[in-house]
């Protein structure tokens, strides 16, 4: 959608642009983690989860991903940061049990 409006020599608004990047970042995760590459993974989950408003019917799967990426990347100030937050009461009967466990040792 970007590279057509910038052929179309189109004035892309700040706001568009900065969704348009949080978006690509949640799709290039699978691609990331799939190479086997976790830090990069983890780095995307991040943006994504920094901004976890925009995505609200997916705030539980994505902190989760997110601090099992970021474990396995070794950002544990990370990886604890966002466990912290699935551990809220809001969060915590939504996560799935085979990684409820692992993220509450983490925190």
């Amino acid at each position: 959608m970007y590279q057509e409006l910038m052929r179309q020599k189109i004035k892309i608004p700040t706001e568009m642009y900065t969704n348009l990047t949080i978006l690509h970042s949640y799709i290039l995760v699978k691609i990331h983690v799939k190479r086997g590459d976790h830090m990069k993974g983890a780095r995307m989950l991040i943006r994504v989860a920094n901004n976890i408003s925009r995505f609200p019917s997916h705030v539980v799967p994505i902190l989760t991903s997110t601090v099992i990426e970021c474990h396995r990347a070794g950002l544990k100030k990370s990886s604890f940061g966002f466990a912290a937050m699935l551990m809220r009461p809001e969060y915590r009967n939504e996560i799935d049990l085979k990684y409820k466990k692992k993220i509450e040792a983490i925190v």
